[in-house]
């Protein structure tokens, strides 16, 4: 098993939708926590150091900035309101265009998609959207495949969730994919999440769940 923590980043943007950051925070976060192991190591990167406001009105600390940022392994990239107004600075779009080619996964959430979008960096993969957002998308890219029936959907390394409820379903698969689906299945169990595996059905491991 690999023992060096996986460098992750997620994007940050003034409105980001707060679920869509803490969600896959707590989840990969408690991947390692019963050997006393952080198998991610999480940088919150926005255009700038400092406060980041979300859609619930609290604030996240930006510890990286994008023109600062030096890459990552796993790219998280949440969605919310604001992703409209960050697609629209230049250098956040710059590191993020970076970041997601340097990356082994590349995770997105609701309008999280868009911003990939926007960024050119999708091609023919086949991703997990609205169905308001499906149009936007195939104008952006015309190659892109949306889908607005499937909670989630995985495209080579580009993961995508429909909503921010179904980012806690995306960490667990990329638990899977770095340290296997037993960890990530006794993850989910515990943390009460209802993820069964990529495609395939998967024997969820009892174990106790927060109330």
């Amino acid at each position: 098993m690999r023992t060096k923590p996986y460098a992750t980043a997620v994007a940050l943007f003034d409105e980001v939708e707060l679920l869509d950051v803490a969600g896959p925070i707590s989840v990969l976060s408690g991947a390692g926590r019963q050997w006393n192991f952080k198998p991610f190591k999480i940088d919150l990167v926005a255009s700038a150091v400092g406060p980041v406001t979300t859609r619930s009105a609290l604030s996240l600390q930006a510890t990286h900035s994008a023109a600062s940022h030096e890459g990552c392994e796993c790219l998280i990239v949440p969605g919310g309101y604001g992703a409209r107004r960050a697609a629209q600075a230049p250098e956040f779009l710059a590191w993020l265009v970076r970041a997601a080619t340097s990356a082994e996964w590349v995770a997105a959430i609701g309008n999280g998609v868009w911003l990939l979008a926007q960024a050119g960096l999708l091609r023919a993969e086949e991703v997990a959207v609205s169905s308001d957002l499906a149009p936007e998308i195939t104008a952006l890219c015309p190659d892109v495949r949306p889908n607005s029936r499937a909670s989630w959907c995985a495209s080579g390394k580009f993961l995508s969730a429909r909503s921010s409820a179904l980012g806690l379903d995306l960490s667990c698969e990329i638990v899977a994919r770095g340290f296997g689906k037993k960890l990530a299945s006794s993850l989910s169990a515990s943390l009460g999440i209802d993820w069964s595996g990529e495609f395939d059905g998967l024997d969820i491991v009892p174990g106790p769940r927060l109330v």
